[in-house]
């Protein structure tokens, strides 16, 4: 895998030993690893271990920064870079919008106890959140909602190598001073105050007490630095206290002291120092608090103290630098947990175990909020994205009342429901749906709806690449847009074209639809029942309103009358009668035909009962309606009635299929209202007769 590591700078620290540590772990497992950071001392070693480095000021906090948000995907692109793993807030900004411009997978590490405000939660936007401590993942889970599948404990680890150990430090007295020591940047929240106090109470019990501060202060904090070094002034402390700076000896100044304190003020997210001390077999104590918790089993192999409180930390300093055999004990322990649990080994093949599930697990988002018909043409698309992507997890984005209809789709996994209504509580529902889809992560969004609606969605729920066609003003929010929209294909050759653009190669418009084995039942015994005939019957349904929004697809209910009176009395054919409520009186006209071959369901079927009953019928008459497509998903034997519409564009795949239309100069129209003066010519030009020879010849 190609991995980049985005960090602020590297010098000296926690964060960035490890990953430079990460780094060369990953070269030498065969992988190429890279970093970006805006330099620093550790980059002499990158460079000598062959690693590539891009320096770019990504450490700056400014409007300006994103500014490098193209030459970081210029980069990303260039080298084909798998996994950006981002650890800072400032870096996994530029990181997270980078990745939206290409197919490499954005991974974050939390390594702070972050503020609670949005240019934090850019952390838990990973598709995989890597935590160092429990307390983090648990800050991750409870004040930034991500969800906790999509977070992984990864402790921090060290390259024990670079630690030699020393077993017996402790079995000699000390020789002069006693030594404690405090590794860390010089910030308030390290406790520095405290730790002054503590050692300054101590100093009065134990005259040959020294401590070493090692540490730099963060940019903008020179005050509190001297703050501090005029606190040891005037507590007395003199030549007690030594203020060494940032060291690259760190390992060794601990191996030589006697006590390693770590008293921060706030949770740490983990506490790396404490596992260098156990590394080279330093006893330690430190803050009751946070991450720290992880490494410290109090009394087992270190001891703790209240946070915030000098007194208590001076007599926990003061029982352990007294007591040789007890930080022995305890170095020992802490030792073996090193081993065990924090050590580089077991970090590096976790993470290789994340990066590896993060490119090989897909999570897809297929959007297809329109009617009836245009879901269930919408199915050979599923099927083509399963294919590509087997072991993808596939969601639809369906409207709420179709649901029944498509569940049982088996190459769909979950379905998001909208509930689609307009003014402001449409506003509240696409709130709300961005909201689950962003809880979701998905990796890509296919739209087949096209819409402001799907696709405002999918750039509020941060799916990284969005697939569709570019339409009107926010189709820019797509990421991956097919420009041209052919309005000469097919419906299903239509949408392949976004699929292509999602490296869906293999075209299939098979028409597929699965329906309640209950529901199947009871259409047989309505439409299959021996006592209509013996033997049965060949049954025609007839969709009286093929769209109610569309009278202009409504061919005349008395051609419709007239053409069941033929089939009963020429093919002896049972007619069922379908449509939705409106077309109640469109059945009365039927009442001349004779009432033992009509079964009139016009207004009487749920959506999963019609689509039985259409799935039960020998031939179907309709017009330009879902009906049509359901009929063709089941094999159901269809003549088609089109008026203001286009058949090439709106007739489901299949061979035997009759699509009847007259080609009129205003047709097609794709108008509501009919504006020729002869009312709904391109529907009254087909005659009853040219109706039913199509439906004998299917029937045939």
């Amino acid at each position: 895998m190609r991995i980049v590591q985005m960090v602020p700078a590297l010098s000296l620290g926690g964060v960035e030993t490890g990953t430079v540590d990460l780094a060369k772990a990953l070269k030498t497992r065969g992988h190429h690893p890279y970093v970006i950071s805006s330099g620093g001392t550790l980059v002499a070693e990158l460079v000598k271990a062959g690693i590539g480095h891009l320096q770019l000021p990504v450490h700056r906090k400014s409007l300006a920064s994103l500014a490098l948000i193209k030459p970081i995907a210029d980069f990303l692109e260039r080298e084909r870079i798998d996994i950006l793993h981002a650890r800072s807030r400032v870096p996994a900004w530029l990181g997270y919008l980078a990745t939206r411009r290409t197919n490499c997978d954005f991974v974050t590490t939390c390594h702070g106890y972050y503020a609670k405000h949005f240019l934090s939660r850019v952390m838990g936007w990973g598709k995989r959140v890597i935590v160092i401590s429990h307390s983090i993942g648990r800050r991750m889970i409870d004040d930034f909602g991500v969800r906790p599948e999509r977070i992984t404990l990864i402790h921090r680890g060290i390259d024990l190598s670079g630690y030699p150990f020393s077993p017996d430090k402790y079995d000699r007295p000390p020789s002069g001073k006693l030594t404690v020591i405090h590794v860390g940047r010089i910030s308030p929240i390290k406790g520095h105050h405290d730790f002054l106090k503590a050692v300054h109470l101590l100093s009065r019990r134990l005259p040959n007490l020294q401590a070493w501060i090692v540490g730099a202060p963060d940019e903008g904090k020179g005050s509190y630095f001297r703050n501090l070094t005029s606190m040891a002034e005037s507590l007395g402390l003199g030549s007690g206290v030594q203020f060494l700076g940032m060291r690259r000896d760190v390992p060794e100044l601990i191996r030589r002291a006697d006590l390693l304190v770590l008293p921060s003020r706030i949770p740490e997210a983990f506490g790396r120092v404490l596992i260098e001390a156990g590394a080279v077999g330093t006893a330690v104590c430190a803050s009751r608090i946070g991450g720290i918790l992880d490494v410290i089993d109090e009394g087992e192999n270190g001891l703790l103290f209240a946070p915030e409180n000098f007194e208590d930390m001076a007599l926990v300093m003061e029982r352990l630098l007294l007591d040789r055999p007890k930080c022995k004990a305890l170095a020992h322990a802490l030792r073996k947990k090193v081993e065990q649990e924090f050590n580089l080994d077991q970090m590096v093949n976790r993470t290789c175990r994340v990066y590896e599930e993060v490119r090989r697990e897909k999570k897809i988002l297929i959007t297809k909020l329109g009617a009836l018909g245009d879901l269930v043409l919408a199915v050979p698309s599923f099927r083509m994205v399963r294919h590509r992507f087997p072991e993808a997890r596939m969601s639809l984005l369906v409207e709420a009342k179709l649901l029944p209809v498509i569940q049982r789709c088996p190459y769909l996994d979950d379905f998001i429901c909208v509930n689609r209504s307009r003014g402001r509580r449409m506003a509240v529902e696409l709130a709300r749906v961005a909201k689950q889809i962003q809880r979701a992560g998905f990796d890509l969004s296919i739209d087949l709806q096209n819409n402001w609606r799907s696709y405002l969605v999918a750039f509020l729920g941060r799916i990284p690449r969005r697939y569709g066609y570019r339409r009107g003003l926010l189709g820019s929010l797509l990421t991956h847009p097919v420009l041209e929209w052919n309005r000469d294909l097919a419906p299903v050759e239509h949408q392949f074209q976004v699929l292509k653009r999602a490296g869906v190669l293999r075209y299939d418009d098979t028409m597929e639809l699965w329906s309640e084995p209950d529901q199947d039942r009871a259409s047989a015994e309505i439409l299959r029942n021996p006592s209509f005939a013996s033997p049965p019957r060949p049954v025609v349904g007839l969709v009286l309103n093929s769209s109610p929004r569309w009278p202009t697809k409504q061919w005349p209910v008395e051609r419709f009358s007239e053409l069941a009176r033929r089939l009963v009395k020429e093919l002896d054919c049972t007619i069922v009668l379908l449509g939705t409520g409106g077309g109640q009186p469109l059945a009365q006209t039927f009442d001349g035909v004779a009432r033992e071959y009509v079964v009139n369901l016009v207004g009487k079927t749920t959506l999963t009962q019609l689509t039985s009953s259409i799935k039960h019928l020998d031939a179907l008459v309709t017009g330009d309606s879902a009906p049509l497509h359901i009929a063709s998903a089941f094999g159901t034997k269809i003549v088609a009635l089109f008026g203001p519409t286009e058949p090439r564009r709106h007739m489901p795949p299949g061979a035997s299929h009759i699509a009847l239309v007259k080609r009129i100069p205003c047709q097609p129209c794709y108008r509501g209202r009919c504006v020729n003066h002869e009312t709904l010519k391109c529907l009254r030009d087909i005659s009853v007769e040219e109706v039913f020879r199509a439906v004998a010849r299917q029937l045939a």
